[in-house]
């Protein structure tokens, strides 16, 4: 059986088509350290299923550059997603901050 391909939504590109400027988050964002938690959003490459939005631990921040593992079971069956699958990702993917009341309920 073949894996799927997943790929990362990119938020901030469909925030500028909407025409939406969230200052806020993109405060947080720039105040992130190793160790939080963000949420990203999952697609599989052939869009046969709809996106899953994941809290994501990051683990490391070199630059723009953010490392981090799967921090919940994920619901879909995208594979290969699983809690502590390892990735890379940028800002423009960040879909929001979790707080830690969040993160404990994990």
């Amino acid at each position: 059986m073949k894996k799927s391909a997943i790929l990362l939504e990119n938020i901030e590109r469909l925030r500028r088509e909407q025409a939406i400027e969230d200052i806020e988050l993109r405060n947080e964002i720039r105040a992130l350290v190793h160790g939080d938690f963000v949420r990203l959003t999952f697609l599989s490459q052939n869009r046969e299923s709809f996106g899953e939005t994941l809290l994501v631990r990051i683990t490391s921040i070199s630059g723009r550059c953010f490392r981090g593992k799967i921090a919940e079971l994920p619901n879909s069956r995208l594979e290969p997603l699983r809690m502590g699958y390892p990735l890379t990702f940028t800002r423009a993917h960040i879909h929001s901050v979790a707080n830690s009341k969040q993160c404990q309920e994990q």
